[in-house]
């Protein structure tokens, strides 16, 4: 199965450097271009699945890149982005003065600790992992699989997709207005494409 990794478009949080989990915000003019930017690089790629977070701002992403497909995609709630709860649409800065020993919780151990009133990363990353083993079950090695999320969803699904430990997410910054692809056959994955923004061409075997 060849999966296809796509970040939703820029929204205002991202432009205010807020937390934004389960807050619907929608995508702003340059997130719906690049969108469509990743539309046209993947274009010729038959796609015989593709799923979505439930949020506005995946699905509208997740529309744009198969407007010239037959399939739409399906909205799943494991995609969603980590409930931040009260730290929801607010800035660090803010919450060092404002929630300062949650705060300072998250910071010194941010893999037990929770945003006030918000998920655990335990909760994260349990439905992340379910999503994962979702994946690792399909059997049919010529799928092409589009999945459009979040960059905690995406950067903690590749890691343990890589056998990494959650940590390792860290390493991986998803780019809006990019894809990145694995392959998966036989329980391996192999990472074939890491923030692309070429047109896709598939990677001829030997």
């Amino acid at each position: 199965m060849r999966l296809f990794l796509v970040r939703h478009g820029q929204t205002e949080a991202n432009l205010h450097g807020v937390f934004c989990g389960l807050t619907d915000v929608a995508l702003t003019p340059l997130g719906a271009e690049q969108a469509g930017n990743v539309a046209g690089w993947l274009a010729e790629v038959e796609f015989t699945h593709a799923v979505s977070s439930q949020l506005l701002r995946a699905r509208h992403t997740a529309d744009i890149v198969l407007a010239g497909h037959s399939i739409n995609a399906s909205a799943d709630d494991q995609l969603n982005e980590m409930n931040f709860g009260e730290w929801e649409m607010r800035h660090h800065h803010d919450l060092q003065r404002e929630d300062p020993n949650a705060w300072a919780a998250w910071v010194a151990d941010w893999q037990q600790a929770s945003p006030t009133g918000g998920e655990s990363f335990p909760q994260f990353s349990a439905r992340v992992e379910s999503a994962v083993q979702s994946l690792f079950s399909i059997k049919d090695n010529e799928k092409n699989q589009l999945v459009v999320s979040h960059q905690g969803v995406l950067s903690l699904m590749l890691a343990r997709l890589l056998a990494m430990p959650a940590a390792a997410m860290w390493h991986f910054h998803f780019e809006q207005g990019a894809y990145s692809v694995l392959e998966i056959h036989d329980g391996f994955v192999t990472l074939r494409a890491f923030n692309s923004r070429a047109v896709w061409q598939p990677v001829t075997r030997g």
